[in-house]
């Protein structure tokens, strides 16, 4: 296959992968669908490979696109590098909106139902698999109306032809059906979800999906199940409760209008209230009360039932990072841009520092902020700040000597990682600790520092007295309850 428009035309593109990762088969369906040609190099993930370690050290895992020398990590990630780089054959919309809602749905298959659906590999009773089984029913029937709502009746999730959510979703369906068989279940049942068993048979009939799937028939498929259960029997139930959200999407009444639906609190709505003020928007802001949750959040977001929700001409967009994306690309012309709209691999590289944020360091952060002993906020503090020196380091490469992630000026990873900032002083100044060393972290302490000089960063920040009211009400109520 010959590569097929910008992005590096010509450069040599290889893959890390391994045979067993529906997330590779995600980036080889995409190459296909693009008409790429690639050389795919199969990794051992029982002994890592230099090329694997160095590649990608962050996480070190496949999948890896390497295109021109140039690393791109995390397979929501790649798909919209190589959609960017590659332009032709698209596999986002070209409506803002649009795009927004397959990146919504796309994260939604990775972070919902895939760990929900594992349940069922991981289930090694009759009675945790019918619970397994059960919990992840209602995340089936929110893509079945998903798939009619986002495919307007066409044949695939991206209409006409294969699109994002189409490629993530798609990837799992080999895995699926070697699920079904060994315990016993028929998850996308025709009777009960017609639309997604019928989308199914068409995604798998796609030349380019049929070239790159694994062979269901392959002994080590069903091998590797019974492994990995007889593990987890021996090793300890892992499964963890699920979203068992039912998705009921509404349209708001029509307008041009900006809406912002949020809790003063919280950190993903400072980031989208930061977005906005930087693209120069008006927009009417909606506090919520996440202990009583309005008609208008639950019908704006009844997947997640949770804020930020951005409601723009009565379409709402979920997520804080998908929120972001969207006012960067509706208002591409306002303000500085958040991505670099010249260079995709920045764009994926400054994706996939966003994602570290909330994947890794967030919840690193977290464990500090909740811990209730002393020696629980140590090893907490300890854990935490290997995943800071990854920043520092990132910081150090993304900004290239300047003075933010996004260089010159603020970017997707600097509202990402400074949305947390106000938060981490106050956990720092209650706990006694001091996350951001300057001494430590050099970088990462002048770049809080930069950031929250900004003026729409102060203007968007809440109070500092009043957040550390709300944490120490918070841990109160927390210690209490245990």
């Amino acid at each position: 296959m010959a590569a097929a428009g910008g992005g590096g035309e010509g450069a040599e593109l290889r893959l890390l992968g391994t045979w067993s990762s529906p997330r590779v088969t995600r980036v080889q369906v995409a190459l296909g669908l693009k008409r790429l040609s690639y050389e795919y190099v199969e990794q051992d993930l029982t002994s890592k490979s230099d090329l694997l370690l160095k590649s990608n050290p962050v996480h070190k895992k496949v999948p890896v696109l390497i295109h021109g020398g140039r690393e791109v990590c995390e397979s929501l990630v790649i798909l919209q590098y190589v959609e960017e780089a590659w332009p032709g054959t698209p596999l986002l919309p070209s409506d803002p909106y649009d795009r927004a809602t397959a990146r919504f749905w796309a994260a939604y298959v990775n972070d919902t139902f895939v760990p929900s659906w594992r349940a069922l590999i991981w289930s090694t009773t009759d009675e945790q698999r019918a619970e397994a089984f059960k919990n992840v029913v209602p995340l089936v029937e929110t893509l079945e109306r998903a798939f009619r709502e986002c495919s307007k009746g066409k044949a695939f999730f991206g209409g006409d032809d294969v699109g994002l959510v189409d490629v993530a979703l798609g990837s799992h369906l080999v895995w699926i059906s070697v699920v079904d068989e060994v315990v016993g279940a028929s998850l996308l049942d025709k009777a009960r979800f017609p639309a997604l068993a019928a989308w199914a048979e068409r995604f798998m009939a796609v030349d380019a999906v049929k070239e790159v799937m694994p062979d269901a028939g392959k002994s080590k498929f069903t091998d590797y199940i019974h492994i990995t259960r007889s593990s987890i029997r021996h090793n300890g139930d892992r499964s963890r409760q699920q979203h068992r959200e039912s998705f009921r999407w509404t349209m708001m009444a029509a307008g041009g209008e900006l809406q912002l639906l949020g809790a003063w609190y919280s950190p993903y709505v400072f980031r989208v209230k930061v977005a906005l003020a930087l693209k120069g928007l008006s927009y009417e802001y909606v506090e919520l009360d996440l202990f009583n949750k309005s008609d208008l959040l639950l019908r704006s977001n009844p997947v997640h039932k949770s804020v930020p929700v951005l409601i723009h001409g009565g379409r709402p967009v979920c997520e804080s990072i998908v929120v972001l994306q969207y006012i960067d690309e509706t208002w591409a012309g306002s303000g500085a841009p958040l991505l670099t709209p010249a260079d995709a691999h920045d764009r994926a590289t400054a994706r996939f520092w966003a994602a570290y944020v909330d994947d890794k360091f967030f919840q690193s952060w977290k464990a500090i902020s909740w811990s209730t002993t002393e020696e629980k906020r140590t090893e907490a503090f300890k854990n935490a700040v290997p995943v800071v020196e990854r920043l520092e380091q990132a910081f150090r490469e993304c900004s290239k000597g300047k003075a933010f992630f996004g260089g010159d000026a603020i970017g997707l990873v600097d509202v990402a990682l400074g949305s947390l900032l106000m938060a981490i002083k106050v956990v720092d100044e209650v706990n006694g600790t001091n996350l951001l060393d300057e001494a430590k972290f050099p970088g990462l302490a002048a770049w809080a520092e930069r950031f929250l000089a900004v003026d729409v960063v102060k203007e968007a920040t809440p109070d500092a007295g009043k957040l550390m009211e709300e944490y120490k009400g918070s841990m109160a109520k927390w210690i209490a309850s245990r």
